[in-house]
C-alpha cells in the first residue's frame, strides 16, 4: 500500500513537470519567434493567439526586469487575441500603477469591475487590485461574494475572509462590509482566530438563526479557555439542557468530549469509552493495559459552579484487577482557579459497584470546578497499571454552606 502511494506521487510529480516544461517551451516559441524575425509555423501562430500564454510572457518578462514597454505589448496582444481577457487587463492595470499612472489603472479596474459583476474566475486577483489601489468598496464586495460563493475554493474563502478580518479590525465594520450573510464562516474564522471580540459581537446575529451546535461548542470552548466561564455555561444551558448540575452522570448520552460534557483524551496505556452492563445499565469503562505507568487525569468534566457555595458530589464505581500501589480516584479541584483538590479515596483493586462521595466548597475567586479520575504515577518497580474501572451515576448537588472550609 505505501509503495503503491509512492509510486503515484512520483507519477503525479512527473506529470506535473512535465505539464510545468511544455509550458515554459511555449514560451520560449512565442519568444524566439518574436524576436528572431523567424516566420512562425503554424502551431506557434496558434500559440501566439493564446491569450493565457501571452500574459504569461509578458509576466515573465517583467520578471525578467524587460523594459515596460515590451510588457505592454504582449498584454496588449493578449487583449487584441481576446478583449474580454480579464487577467490581461489586471496585469494591464498592475503595470499602469508599478509605472506611477495609478488614475488610469482604476479607469481599467472601474471597467474589469463591470465586466465580473457575477464571475467567480479571477475574482480574488481583481481583488487584489483594488486592495493595491485603494479601491476599498470593489475589495468589500469582491470578499464578500467570494466568501459567500458556493463555488469558491476553500482556499480562495479562506484568503478572503482573513484578509477582511485584516482590513476591518473592529466587529461592527467588520459585518457590515461583509454583510450577514456571511456571518457563519465570519463566527468560524473568529473563533478559530481566538478573536473575543469579534466572535462575542457576532454570536447575538448568529444566535438568531439557531447554529448548529458543531459552531456553538468552538464558542462555549473558547469562553471556557478565556475564563468566562458564566456566560459559556448560560450558552451551553441553551442547546444542551439538564436539569443535574452535572451533565450525563450516567454517561448515557454521547460524551462530548467538549464543552460542559464529559472529555476523555487518549493517553497510552489507557482506554475510556461508554459501556453498558450486564444490569441493562449505563457507564464508562476505563482499561488499563499494562503497558505504561499511567499518569491519568484525561477523563474530566467542567461545570460551573457558585462561588462559596458548598456542593456534595455521589457516583458509583466498580474495579476489578487494578495492579501497582497507585489506582484511580475521583477529584474535584478548581478550573482556572486556585483551589484545594478534594479526592475521594483510592479504588480497591477489585470491589463489586460500591457508592463514593464527597463534599466541597467553590472557593470566592472560582467560578467552576472539574471533576476528573486520577490515577498517579507510582515509583514502584512494579508500575505499569493493569485492571478495569468502571463509573457510572455521577450527581452534583448543593449542600449546607461551611464556614470553616
Amino acid at each position: 500500500m505505501v509503495m503503491a502511494s509512492s509510486r503515484l506521487l512520483r507519477i503525479l510529480l512527473f506529470l506535473g513537470l512535465l505539464g510545468l516544461a511544455l509550458f515554459q517551451l511555449r514560451l520560449a516559441l512565442i519568444a524566439q519567434t518574436s524576436y528572431s524575425g523567424l516566420t512562425p509555423s503554424k502551431a506557434v501562430r496558434k500559440y501566439q493567439t493564446q491569450p493565457r500564454l501571452l500574459v504569461a510572457y509578458g509576466r515573465e518578462a517583467l520578471f525578467n526586469q524587460g523594459s515596460l514597454q515590451t510588457v505592454e505589448q504582449w498584454y496588449r496582444r493578449a487583449l487584441v487575441a481576446n478583449p474580454f481577457y480579464v487577467p490581461a487587463w489586471i496585469a494591464l492595470a498592475e503595470l499602469r500603477n508599478d509605472e506611477g499612472e495609478s488614475d488610469r489603472a482604476r479607469a481599467i479596474l472601474t471597467y474589469v469591475n463591470g465586466l465580473m459583476l457575477d464571475i467567480a474566475r479571477w475574482r480574488w486577483d481583481k481583488a487584489m487590485l483594488a486592495y493595491q489601489l485603494n479601491r476599498i468598496d470593489i475589495v468589500a464586495r469582491d470578499l464578500s461574494w467570494l466568501t459567500g460563493e458556493e463555488k469558491t475554493s476553500y482556499q480562495t474563502r479562506q484568503k478572503a475572509i482573513k484578509l477582511a478580518f485584516s482590513l476591518w479590525p473592529e466587529p461592527d465594520k467588520l459585518v457590515e462590509a461583509m454583510g450577514t450573510d456571511n456571518i457563519v464562516p465570519l463566527f468560524r474564522q473568529a473563533v478559530r482566530a481566538k478573536n473575543l471580540a469579534a466572535a462575542a459581537y457576532i454570536w447575538p446575529i448568529l444566535e438568531q438563526t439557531t447554529p448548529d451546535t458543531a459552531l456553538v461548542l468552538p464558542y462555549i470552548n473558547l469562553l471556557i479557555s478565556s475564563k468566562d466561564i458564566q456566560k459559556a455555561a448560560r450558552i451551553w444551558q441553551t442547546y444542551f439542557p439538564s436539569k443535574s448540575l452535572l451533565y450525563n452522570g450516567s454517561f448515557s448520552a454521547p460524551l462530548a468530549q467538549s464543552g460542559f460534557g464529559w472529555r476523555t483524551g487518549k493517553v497510552k496505556g489507557a482506554t475510556a469509552e461508554p459501556a453498558a452492563d450486564k444490569g441493562g445499565g449505563t457507564g464508562l469503562h476505563l482499561h488499563f493495559d499494562g503497558t505504561d505507568n499511567v499518569k491519568y487525569h484525561h477523563t474530566r468534566q467542567f461545570i460551573a459552579l457558585e462561588p462559596g457555595q458548598s456542593y456534595l458530589l455521589s457516583g458509583k464505581f466498580q474495579s476489578r484487577n487494578l495492579s501497582t500501589d497507585q489506582r484511580p480516584f475521583v477529584e474535584v479541584t478548581g478550573l482556572y482557579c486556585s483551589m484545594p483538590a478534594v479526592a475521594a479515596a483510592m479504588m480497591p483493586g477489585n470491589q463489586e459497584w460500591s457508592s463514593f462521595s464527597l463534599t466541597f466548597t467553590v472557593p470566592e475567586q472560582c467560578s467552576g470546578v472539574q471533576v476528573r479520575l486520577r490515577r498517579k504515577a507510582s515509583n514502584d518497580l512494579d508500575n505499569k497499571i493493569s485492571g478495569d474501572v468502571w463509573l457510572t451515576d455521577f450527581a452534583l448537588r448543593k449542600t449546607e454552606h461551611r464556614p470553616d472550609a
